[in-house]
């Protein structure tokens, strides 16, 4: 994986490590967000630095509106999904907003960069992308969809 910025959003601290694992040898710096508010802040502040964005979530409303929020406001950066089991349509509904890996727990490290590497190769709507924030559609977007997030109070 190249150098860069990623988000992090987990409430597991186990899966942290696992992270770190799979991004050891590069020169990668991890956002931790433990709440859809934390997460939502590192995109409004540094959505434009980020390469990747990892969401580690259980089916549900906070996760999968924290992945239809950034992927609005950072339509072509790469957003890779990790789920506590293998749910179809959990999957389905992860891809349908802007995910472009789902992955199940348990998740050995090695796998999990694999899946990074892979994404690097992956088209994004018809674009070749690389590890790199596509052009956001501007910081307004981001702070509106974060202030509607907010205001709707999800925990």
């Amino acid at each position: 994986m190249k150098p860069g910025l990623v988000l992090l959003y987990t409430r597991d601290r186990n899966f942290d490590r696992i992270l770190a694992q799979a991004l050891s040898g590069t020169d990668t710096t991890v956002l931790v967000g433990r709440t859809v508010v934390d997460a939502l802040e590192i995109v409004c502040r540094r959505g434009r630095e980020l390469n990747l964005v990892v969401l580690d979530f259980n089916p549900g409303c906070r996760g999968m509106t924290l992945l239809s929020a950034i992927h609005g406001c950072y339509e072509t950066l790469p957003i890779l999904v990790v789920t506590s089991e293998e749910s179809e349509p959990a999957n389905a509904i992860a891809y349908a907003n802007g995910a472009r890996i789902c992955l199940s727990k348990p998740l050995p490290a090695g796998l999990l960069a694999s899946a990074i590497v892979d994404l690097q190769s992956m088209p994004s709507e018809g674009c070749s992308v690389s590890l790199a924030a596509g052009r956001p559609k501007g910081q307004a977007a981001a702070r509106s969809s974060y202030r509607a997030i907010r205001n709707f109070q999800v925990r």
